[in-house]
């Protein structure tokens, strides 16, 4: 009995203290439910702070990434895959398909026109000089990932046809090839 009292007692004082900042005030926000079903107030909490020097970081890595890309070093470019992507794609298919399909970017000249960062991941933005294309422009998404900054293709499922040759030819067939090498 003693126990019940003292629940109730319990019970009841919550109520009104979470009463209490119900007042038709409107001097600040709103309150609402949280996903957890807690009624909140006050000011949202602060944004996530961004990843350390996020911009230049993710600058440095898309360099890195078109130097190598660019120049044909398809098994050092992999290595700067995320490891997410890297788990979806091994480095022998990597390099096989791109020495199998020269990419329209390929030998390119690029620069580097913006980077914008949210959170983990970074959008870099591109001119691509010399282009026969209709856009000079191109984006790419790079990912902060086990410290370090990764590029995240757009078009994974070019790389699962199950043979080299199959995957070179939906890469073409998806507009990546500049010419068709074959195998």
């Amino acid at each position: 009995m003693r126990f019940a009292k003292g629940l109730l007692v319990g019970l009841v004082a919550a109520g009104v203290v979470g009463l209490a900042g119900c007042s038709g005030s409107g001097s600040g926000p709103a309150a609402g439910p949280s996903a957890s079903g807690v009624t909140q107030t006050g000011p949202p909490p602060p944004a996530t702070p961004a990843v350390p020097h996020a911009q230049a970081h993710a600058r440095a890595a898309a360099v890195q990434f078109d130097r190598l890309y660019l120049a044909g070093q398809f098994a050092a470019s992999w290595d700067l895959l995320t490891p997410t992507v890297k788990r979806q794609i091994p480095r022998g298919v990597w390099v096989k398909v791109h020495n199998g399909c020269a990419s329209a970017k390929a030998g390119t000249a690029r620069a580097i026109k913006a980077v914008t960062v949210f959170g983990t991941v970074a959008i870099v933005s591109e001119r691509l000089a010399g282009t026969q294309s209709k856009h000079s422009t191109a984006q790419e998404v790079f990912n902060y990932d086990h410290g370090r900054w990764g590029y995240s293709p757009n078009d994974l499922s070019i790389y699962h046809h199950g043979s080299i040759a199959a995957d070179i030819a939906a890469a073409k067939a998806a507009g990546f090839c500049v010419s068709w090498k074959g195998f």
